[in-house]
Protein backbone atom coordinates (compact mmCIF):
# COMPACT_ATOMS: atom_id res chain seq x y z
CA UNK A 1 0.00 0.00 0.00
CA UNK A 2 1.26 3.19 -0.90
CA UNK A 3 1.52 6.10 2.12
CA UNK A 4 2.23 9.22 0.04
CA UNK A 5 0.93 11.78 3.07
CA UNK A 6 3.50 10.29 5.25
CA UNK A 7 6.30 10.34 2.99
CA UNK A 8 5.11 13.94 2.65
CA UNK A 9 5.23 14.25 6.25
CA UNK A 10 8.71 12.62 6.79
CA UNK A 11 10.19 15.15 4.07
CA UNK A 12 8.44 17.77 5.98
CA UNK A 13 10.61 16.94 9.26
CA UNK A 14 13.53 16.89 7.29
CA UNK A 15 14.06 12.90 6.73
CA UNK A 16 14.91 11.68 3.56
CA UNK A 17 11.77 11.31 1.41
CA UNK A 18 10.48 7.74 0.92
CA UNK A 19 11.86 5.60 -1.55
CA UNK A 20 9.64 3.42 -3.87
CA UNK A 21 9.06 -0.34 -1.92
CA UNK A 22 9.78 1.70 1.41
CA UNK A 23 5.92 2.12 2.68
CA UNK A 24 4.93 1.05 5.63
CA UNK A 25 1.51 -1.97 4.52
CA UNK A 26 -0.49 -3.50 7.03
CA UNK A 27 -0.17 -6.99 7.83
CA UNK A 28 -2.93 -9.54 7.25
CA UNK A 29 -1.50 -12.46 6.64
CA UNK A 30 -1.14 -14.29 10.03
CA UNK A 31 1.50 -16.37 11.12
CA UNK A 32 1.62 -18.39 14.89
CA UNK A 33 4.37 -16.15 15.49
CA UNK A 34 2.00 -12.43 14.84
CA UNK A 35 3.64 -9.78 12.83
CA UNK A 36 3.45 -6.35 14.14
CA UNK A 37 4.47 -4.79 11.07
CA UNK A 38 6.38 -5.02 8.18
CA UNK A 39 7.90 -2.52 5.92
CA UNK A 40 8.64 -3.51 2.81
CA UNK A 41 12.33 -3.14 0.99
CA UNK A 42 14.64 -3.04 -1.58
CA UNK A 43 17.58 -4.05 -0.40
CA UNK A 44 17.66 -6.27 2.42
CA UNK A 45 21.82 -6.84 2.94
CA UNK A 46 24.32 -8.89 3.58
CA UNK A 47 22.68 -11.13 6.27
CA UNK A 48 25.07 -10.88 8.98
CA UNK A 49 24.28 -7.04 9.84
CA UNK A 50 24.39 -6.89 13.89
CA UNK A 51 21.62 -3.85 13.99
CA UNK A 52 20.76 -1.17 16.74
CA UNK A 53 17.83 -0.16 18.63
CA UNK A 54 16.96 2.13 21.63
CA UNK A 55 13.35 3.63 22.45
CA UNK A 56 12.60 5.21 19.45
CA UNK A 57 14.14 3.39 16.43
CA UNK A 58 15.08 0.54 14.91
CA UNK A 59 18.36 1.34 13.21
CA UNK A 60 19.47 -0.88 10.05
CA UNK A 61 21.55 -1.35 7.07
CA UNK A 62 19.05 -1.10 4.50
CA UNK A 63 19.65 1.07 1.52
CA UNK A 64 21.82 3.14 3.73
CA UNK A 65 21.89 3.47 7.41
CA UNK A 66 18.17 4.18 8.06
CA UNK A 67 15.85 4.68 10.90
CA UNK A 68 12.11 3.08 11.16
CA UNK A 69 9.88 4.15 13.97
CA UNK A 70 9.49 1.11 16.33
CA UNK A 71 5.90 1.13 16.72
CA UNK A 72 4.59 1.98 13.19
CA UNK A 73 7.70 0.58 11.13
CA UNK A 74 7.49 4.11 9.24
CA UNK A 75 11.33 5.69 7.89
CA UNK A 76 12.12 8.12 9.76
CA UNK A 77 15.72 9.07 8.06
CA UNK A 78 18.17 7.44 5.95
CA UNK A 79 21.87 8.47 5.32
CA UNK A 80 24.29 6.91 2.59
CA UNK A 81 25.79 3.92 3.58
CA UNK A 82 29.45 4.46 3.82
CA UNK A 83 32.06 2.86 1.51
CA UNK A 84 32.95 -0.52 2.89
CA UNK A 85 29.71 -1.87 4.83
CA UNK A 86 29.71 -2.21 8.22
CA UNK A 87 29.33 -5.15 10.59
CA UNK A 88 27.52 -3.16 12.94
CA UNK A 89 25.47 -0.08 13.78
CA UNK A 90 25.58 0.82 17.59
CA UNK A 91 23.16 3.93 19.23
CA UNK A 92 24.32 5.76 22.86
CA UNK A 93 23.23 8.50 24.38
CA UNK A 94 21.19 10.21 21.46
CA UNK A 95 23.81 9.30 19.15
CA UNK A 96 24.24 6.69 16.03
CA UNK A 97 27.98 5.09 15.58
CA UNK A 98 29.09 3.71 12.16
CA UNK A 99 32.16 1.93 11.75
CA UNK A 100 33.51 1.01 8.37
CA UNK A 101 35.90 2.26 6.17
CA UNK A 102 35.02 5.72 7.56
CA UNK A 103 34.34 5.74 11.22
CA UNK A 104 31.40 8.76 11.99
CA UNK A 105 28.26 9.47 14.30
CA UNK A 106 24.59 11.12 13.95
CA UNK A 107 22.11 12.31 15.80
CA UNK A 108 19.72 9.54 16.48
CA UNK A 109 16.18 11.35 15.70
CA UNK A 110 17.85 13.40 12.04
CA UNK A 111 20.46 11.84 11.23
CA UNK A 112 22.06 14.93 11.34
CA UNK A 113 25.86 13.90 11.09
CA UNK A 114 27.82 14.86 14.22
CA UNK A 115 31.54 14.03 13.50
CA UNK A 116 33.17 11.72 10.86
CA UNK A 117 37.51 9.74 11.12
CA UNK A 118 39.07 7.54 8.91
CA UNK A 119 40.85 5.14 10.69
CA UNK A 120 44.55 4.45 8.94
CA UNK A 121 43.19 0.86 8.02
CA UNK A 122 39.92 -0.77 7.18
CA UNK A 123 37.46 -0.59 10.41
CA UNK A 124 35.06 -2.69 9.40
CA UNK A 125 34.95 -4.76 12.98
CA UNK A 126 32.17 -5.38 15.51
CA UNK A 127 32.91 -2.08 17.67
CA UNK A 128 31.76 -1.42 20.91
CA UNK A 129 30.90 2.37 22.72
CA UNK A 130 30.17 3.12 26.18
CA UNK A 131 29.67 6.72 27.76
CA UNK A 132 33.38 7.41 27.09
CA UNK A 133 34.40 5.92 23.80
CA UNK A 134 33.86 4.21 20.08
CA UNK A 135 36.41 1.37 20.08
CA UNK A 136 37.18 -0.29 17.09
CA UNK A 137 39.46 -2.80 15.46
CA UNK A 138 41.21 -2.53 12.43
CA UNK A 139 42.75 -4.93 10.36
CA UNK A 140 46.14 -3.75 11.21
CA UNK A 141 45.57 -5.23 14.34
CA UNK A 142 44.76 -2.05 16.11
CA UNK A 143 42.26 -0.84 18.66
CA UNK A 144 41.29 3.20 18.48
CA UNK A 145 39.47 4.28 21.25
CA UNK A 146 37.71 7.37 20.06
CA UNK A 147 35.58 10.36 21.80
CA UNK A 148 31.74 9.60 21.51
CA UNK A 149 31.03 13.77 21.51
CA UNK A 150 33.57 14.95 19.10
CA UNK A 151 35.49 11.68 17.58
CA UNK A 152 39.02 12.53 18.99
CA UNK A 153 41.58 9.82 18.92
CA UNK A 154 41.98 9.10 23.15
CA UNK A 155 44.31 6.42 22.51
CA UNK A 156 45.57 3.91 20.13
CA UNK A 157 47.08 0.71 20.41
CA UNK A 158 48.55 -2.12 18.05
CA UNK A 159 48.11 -5.26 20.31
CA UNK A 160 49.39 -7.94 18.14
CA UNK A 161 52.56 -7.69 16.31
CA UNK A 162 52.85 -7.32 12.62
CA UNK A 163 52.92 -10.79 11.24
CA UNK A 164 53.62 -12.81 7.61
CA UNK A 165 49.66 -13.28 6.62
CA UNK A 166 47.07 -10.95 7.43
CA UNK A 167 45.87 -10.65 10.94
CA UNK A 168 42.79 -8.45 11.98
CA UNK A 169 40.48 -7.26 15.21
CA UNK A 170 37.37 -8.33 14.37
CA UNK A 171 34.98 -7.84 17.71
CA UNK A 172 35.12 -5.72 20.50
CA UNK A 173 33.41 -5.81 23.59
CA UNK A 174 33.38 -2.92 26.34
CA UNK A 175 32.82 -3.52 30.27
CA UNK A 176 33.66 -1.47 33.11
CA UNK A 177 36.95 -0.52 32.82
CA UNK A 178 38.04 -3.19 30.46
CA UNK A 179 37.98 -3.56 26.76
CA UNK A 180 37.89 -7.05 25.34
CA UNK A 181 39.15 -7.24 21.46
CA UNK A 182 39.26 -10.36 19.46
CA UNK A 183 41.96 -10.69 17.05
CA UNK A 184 42.01 -13.05 14.02
CA UNK A 185 45.44 -14.16 12.99
CA UNK A 186 46.08 -16.43 9.97
CA UNK A 187 48.79 -18.98 9.56
CA UNK A 188 49.07 -19.34 5.81
CA UNK A 189 48.74 -17.27 2.48
CA UNK A 190 45.05 -19.34 2.06
CA UNK A 191 43.79 -18.57 5.76
CA UNK A 192 43.03 -22.64 6.65
CA UNK A 193 45.11 -22.47 9.07
CA UNK A 194 44.91 -19.27 12.05
CA UNK A 195 44.19 -18.99 15.30
CA UNK A 196 42.77 -16.46 17.49
CA UNK A 197 43.94 -13.91 20.54
CA UNK A 198 41.96 -12.53 23.09
CA UNK A 199 43.20 -9.02 24.51
CA UNK A 200 42.04 -7.60 27.64
CA UNK A 201 42.81 -3.52 27.40
CA UNK A 202 42.26 -0.65 30.02
CA UNK A 203 39.50 1.36 28.89
CA UNK A 204 41.11 4.59 29.88
CA UNK A 205 44.56 4.20 28.62
CA UNK A 206 44.77 1.24 25.84
CA UNK A 207 47.04 -0.75 28.05
CA UNK A 208 46.98 -4.72 27.47
CA UNK A 209 46.21 -6.65 30.84
CA UNK A 210 46.26 -10.20 29.51
CA UNK A 211 46.46 -12.17 26.81
CA UNK A 212 44.31 -15.52 25.59
CA UNK A 213 45.43 -17.64 22.88
CA UNK A 214 43.49 -20.03 21.28
CA UNK A 215 44.77 -22.58 19.26
CA UNK A 216 45.65 -26.34 18.34
CA UNK A 217 48.14 -28.24 15.93
CA UNK A 218 46.77 -28.36 12.71
CA UNK A 219 43.20 -26.88 13.09
CA UNK A 220 41.95 -23.72 12.20
CA UNK A 221 40.69 -21.74 15.27
CA UNK A 222 40.39 -18.39 16.22
CA UNK A 223 38.36 -15.91 18.97
CA UNK A 224 34.71 -13.87 17.58
CA UNK A 225 32.26 -12.82 19.26
CA UNK A 226 32.01 -12.32 23.20
CA UNK A 227 30.16 -11.51 25.99
CA UNK A 228 30.68 -10.75 29.70
CA UNK A 229 28.69 -13.08 32.16
CA UNK A 230 29.85 -12.20 35.69
CA UNK A 231 33.55 -13.27 36.18
CA UNK A 232 33.34 -15.25 32.94
CA UNK A 233 34.20 -13.42 29.68
CA UNK A 234 32.17 -16.00 27.18
CA UNK A 235 33.68 -16.63 23.22
CA UNK A 236 32.95 -18.24 20.47
CA UNK A 237 35.49 -20.09 18.47
CA UNK A 238 33.44 -20.27 15.22
CA UNK A 239 36.62 -22.47 13.28
CA UNK A 240 36.83 -24.77 16.30
CA UNK A 241 33.12 -25.61 16.61
CA UNK A 242 33.36 -24.59 20.05
CA UNK A 243 32.15 -22.24 23.27
CA UNK A 244 34.85 -21.20 25.68
CA UNK A 245 34.60 -19.90 29.13
CA UNK A 246 37.84 -17.30 29.90
CA UNK A 247 38.22 -15.62 33.61
CA UNK A 248 37.68 -11.81 32.54
CA UNK A 249 40.30 -11.23 35.34
CA UNK A 250 43.52 -13.54 34.50
CA UNK A 251 42.48 -14.64 31.12
CA UNK A 252 42.49 -17.81 32.06
CA UNK A 253 40.29 -20.41 30.27
CA UNK A 254 37.85 -22.53 32.85
CA UNK A 255 35.79 -24.49 30.05
CA UNK A 256 36.07 -25.52 26.60
CA UNK A 257 32.29 -27.23 24.89
CA UNK A 258 33.35 -28.60 21.46
CA UNK A 259 30.75 -29.51 18.73
CA UNK A 260 30.60 -32.84 17.20
CA UNK A 261 28.26 -32.25 14.52
CA UNK A 262 30.62 -31.41 12.06
CA UNK A 263 29.28 -27.57 11.70
CA UNK A 264 30.98 -24.54 12.32
CA UNK A 265 31.13 -22.92 15.94
CA UNK A 266 28.51 -19.89 16.44
CA UNK A 267 28.19 -16.33 14.63
CA UNK A 268 25.82 -15.71 17.40
CA UNK A 269 27.05 -13.74 20.49
CA UNK A 270 25.99 -14.74 23.91
CA UNK A 271 22.61 -13.22 25.90
CA UNK A 272 23.44 -13.56 29.40
CA UNK A 273 20.23 -12.89 31.30
CA UNK A 274 19.21 -14.25 34.85
CA UNK A 275 22.37 -16.17 35.15
CA UNK A 276 22.10 -17.89 32.02
CA UNK A 277 23.68 -17.78 28.59
CA UNK A 278 21.71 -18.27 25.35
CA UNK A 279 23.31 -18.60 21.99
CA UNK A 280 22.59 -19.64 18.63
CA UNK A 281 24.72 -21.52 16.40
CA UNK A 282 25.47 -23.05 12.82
CA UNK A 283 25.73 -26.29 14.14
CA UNK A 284 21.87 -26.25 14.25
CA UNK A 285 21.18 -25.67 17.54
CA UNK A 286 20.29 -23.21 20.21
CA UNK A 287 21.37 -23.56 23.52
CA UNK A 288 21.26 -22.36 27.37
CA UNK A 289 23.92 -22.84 29.27
CA UNK A 290 25.43 -22.19 32.40
CA UNK A 291 27.97 -19.66 31.96
CA UNK A 292 30.16 -20.69 35.30
CA UNK A 293 30.74 -24.04 34.08
CA UNK A 294 29.77 -24.35 30.56
CA UNK A 295 27.19 -27.21 31.22
CA UNK A 296 24.46 -27.55 28.70
CA UNK A 297 20.55 -26.55 31.02
CA UNK A 298 19.33 -27.59 27.47
CA UNK A 299 19.88 -27.11 23.60
CA UNK A 300 17.12 -27.26 20.90
CA UNK A 301 17.70 -28.38 17.45
CA UNK A 302 16.16 -25.85 15.19
CA UNK A 303 17.01 -28.08 11.60
CA UNK A 304 19.31 -24.99 10.10
CA UNK A 305 22.58 -22.91 11.07
CA UNK A 306 21.10 -19.85 13.12
CA UNK A 307 22.73 -16.95 13.40
CA UNK A 308 21.11 -15.08 15.91
CA UNK A 309 19.15 -15.07 19.20
CA UNK A 310 17.22 -12.53 21.44
CA UNK A 311 15.79 -13.13 24.94
CA UNK A 312 12.38 -11.57 25.27
CA UNK A 313 10.28 -11.91 28.41
CA UNK A 314 10.01 -15.57 29.39
CA UNK A 315 11.08 -16.14 25.63
CA UNK A 316 14.00 -17.01 23.81
CA UNK A 317 13.65 -16.04 19.84
CA UNK A 318 16.41 -17.14 17.15
CA UNK A 319 16.97 -17.07 13.47
CA UNK A 320 17.51 -19.89 11.29
CA UNK A 321 16.17 -18.73 8.32
CA UNK A 322 12.93 -18.89 9.44
CA UNK A 323 12.05 -17.58 13.14
CA UNK A 324 12.03 -19.59 16.07
CA UNK A 325 10.24 -18.68 19.65
CA UNK A 326 11.09 -21.01 22.65
CA UNK A 327 10.56 -21.17 25.99
CA UNK A 328 13.76 -20.09 28.13
CA UNK A 329 12.36 -22.60 30.97
CA UNK A 330 12.88 -25.93 29.01
CA UNK A 331 14.00 -24.68 25.39
CA UNK A 332 10.25 -26.09 23.50
CA UNK A 333 9.86 -24.38 20.67
CA UNK A 334 6.36 -22.82 20.50
CA UNK A 335 6.03 -21.06 17.49
CA UNK A 336 7.48 -19.97 14.36
CA UNK A 337 7.24 -17.51 11.67
CA UNK A 338 7.93 -18.40 7.07
CA UNK A 339 8.17 -22.12 7.98
CA UNK A 340 5.65 -24.72 6.73
CA UNK A 341 4.11 -27.52 8.35
CA UNK A 342 7.15 -29.33 7.48
CA UNK A 343 9.54 -26.74 8.42
CA UNK A 344 10.69 -25.52 4.72
CA UNK A 345 10.93 -22.17 4.37
CA UNK A 346 8.04 -20.34 2.50
CA UNK A 347 9.56 -17.51 1.28
CA UNK A 348 10.16 -14.47 3.50
CA UNK A 349 12.69 -15.40 5.61
CA UNK A 350 15.18 -13.39 8.41
CA UNK A 351 18.37 -12.13 7.10
CA UNK A 352 19.58 -9.94 9.95
CA UNK A 353 20.78 -10.59 13.47
CA UNK A 354 17.87 -10.32 15.84
CA UNK A 355 17.22 -7.27 18.35
CA UNK A 356 14.39 -6.67 21.29
CA UNK A 357 12.56 -3.91 23.13
CA UNK A 358 9.83 -4.01 25.26
CA UNK A 359 7.56 -6.86 24.21
CA UNK A 360 8.71 -7.40 20.70
CA UNK A 361 11.73 -8.49 18.18
CA UNK A 362 13.03 -6.74 15.52
CA UNK A 363 14.64 -7.74 12.54
CA UNK A 364 15.32 -7.33 8.60
CA UNK A 365 13.75 -10.11 5.98
CA UNK A 366 14.58 -10.85 2.21
CA UNK A 367 11.41 -8.48 2.12
CA UNK A 368 11.55 -6.55 4.43
CA UNK A 369 12.02 -4.99 7.85
CA UNK A 370 10.03 -6.50 10.79
CA UNK A 371 8.15 -6.25 14.38
CA UNK A 372 6.90 -9.39 15.99
CA UNK A 373 5.41 -9.72 19.34
CA UNK A 374 7.47 -11.42 22.12
CA UNK A 375 4.37 -13.62 23.27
Amino acid sequence: MKTPLLCTALALLGATACAPGDTTEPVTRRDTIQVVWRTPVSDAGSGLDDLAIDGRAFYTLVNGVSAYDLQTGALLWRVPRPAGRPLNLLTHNGRVFVPASDVFAVEATTGAELWRVTPDSFGRVEAAVDDKALYIGTDNRRVIAYDVATGRTLWSREVLAPTTYPSSVNAIVAHGDTVYAAVLEWLNQSGGRKRGWMFALDRNTGRVLWTFLNERADEPHDVGNHAVAGRMLLINDLNGSAMIGVDRFTGVEVWRRVSSSGYLGAWDTFKVVDDVAYVASNDTYLYALDPESGRIKWQTPLQASASSSVVCGDKVFAGAYGLHRANRSDGKVTATLFLDAQGVVTGSYVRSRLQTWANRVYFVGNDGVYAVKCD
